[in-house]
C-alpha cells in the first residue's frame, strides 16, 4: 500500500482553459443569475453589461479564472481558490490582469492571456508566489 503524498508547492504554476461558447450559452440559460453570481464579481458583471459581446466577454473571463485557479493550485495547493475569488480586469492599455481576493494568499504574480472567437474562448495563466 502506498502512502498518500502531501501536495508539493511548485516555484511556478501554469493553467489553461478552453470554453465552447455554445455550451457556455446553455449553462448561462440553464442556471441564469445564480451561475453568474457564483462565478463573477460585481465589477466583472458591470463590465460585461457594457459590452456588445457579453457572452464572449464572460466566457473569456471564465476561461481566465479557471486557468488562474489551475495555476495557483500548483503554486499553493493548501489554499485553493474559488472562481469568485479571482477577478479579471484590464489595465489602461486593455491588457488583462488578475486580482486575487483570498486572505491567506499574499499578492501572487499571475500573468494571464485570453482570447475569444465566435465559437470558443481560451485563456492561459502563469503564477508565481
Amino acid at each position: 500500500m502506498t502512502k498518500a503524498r502531501k501536495p508539493i508547492r511548485q516555484p511556478f504554476g501554469c493553467g489553461v482553459d478552453v470554453i465552447e461558447l455554445s455550451r457556455f450559452r446553455t449553462t448561462m440559460k440553464r442556471w441564469g443569475h445564480a451561475f453568474l453570481r457564483r462565478v463573477y464579481t460585481d465589477e466583472e458583471l458591470r463590465r460585461a453589461k457594457q459590452r456588445r459581446d457579453t457572452v464572449g466577454f464572460l466566457a473569456g473571463r471564465f476561461a481566465a479564472k479557471e486557468a488562474v485557479v489551475k495555476a495557483m493550485s500548483q503554486v499553493d495547493p493548501s489554499h485553493p481558490l474559488t472562481m469568485r475569488q479571482v477577478e479579471i480586469r484590464n489595465d489602461e492599455l486593455g491588457r488583462p490582469f488578475v486580482l486575487v481576493n483570498h486572505r491567506a494568499i499574499r499578492r501572487p504574480r499571475i500573468y494571464v492571456s485570453l482570447s475569444h472567437s465566435t465559437t470558443t474562448a481560451v485563456a492561459s495563466a502563469i503564477a508565481t508566489p
